[in-house]
């Protein structure tokens, strides 16, 4: 009996020493303060809006390409980002309409991308998810890059098959902050 109170005791003694050890090093700290210090800022605009509406049912075989402008910008009513920001297209779509689908960049003379079958589907949803390369927008400049999503709907499809078919296009901008060189 004498040795479990003991025992008892010596384990409190135990965790009172160590809970105290820890608590202590939670509540103190040796750094000092800048005052004013800068937080440095994310701005990364694209345009914002919930929707776009693009009327591809609107499109026949053979049509000129119908186009879209969007743009990408690091800076929004006289602020700028104080980082360097990477940014990816990405276009969704089911593609159910045999719609040639490209994005151009303001500047570069290729397509930065072509939507087609050459891209993973979702498994879940079927969906076609084609993602442009990495695009870099440093923090020195302000930066407003310009896009154009061209659709195309070929002649060689001109065919009943394909009267009512109904599809989509959803564009997605993922932004992050550059780590890297």
């Amino acid at each position: 009996m004498v040795k479990k109170k003991i025992m008892i005791i010596v384990v409190c003694l135990f965790i009172l020493i160590c809970g105290t050890g820890i608590t202590y090093s939670l509540f103190t700290s040796n750094s000092n303060l800048i005052a004013n210090q800068k937080i440095a800022q994310f701005i990364f605009d694209a345009s914002r809006t919930d929707s776009i509406e693009l009327p591809i049912t609107d499109i026949n075989p053979g049509d000129e390409p119908v186009k879209y402008s969007f743009q990408v910008a690091n800076n929004l009513e006289q602020k700028k980002s104080d980082v360097t920001i990477n940014y990816q297209v990405i276009i969704k779509t089911y593609h159910f309409m045999p719609l040639e689908i490209k994005l151009l960049k303001e500047g570069i003379e290729e397509p930065i991308l072509i939507c087609d079958e050459t891209f993973s589907r979702d498994e879940v949803t079927n969906q076609l998810i084609c993602n442009s390369g990495v695009q870099k927008m440093v923090h020195n400049d302000e930066v407003t890059d310009k896009y154009t999503l061209e659709l195309t709907f070929p002649s060689k499809y001109n065919s009943d098959v394909y009267a009512d078919l109904v599809d989509y296009i959803d564009i997605d901008i993922n932004s992050w902050q550059s780590t890297g060189k």
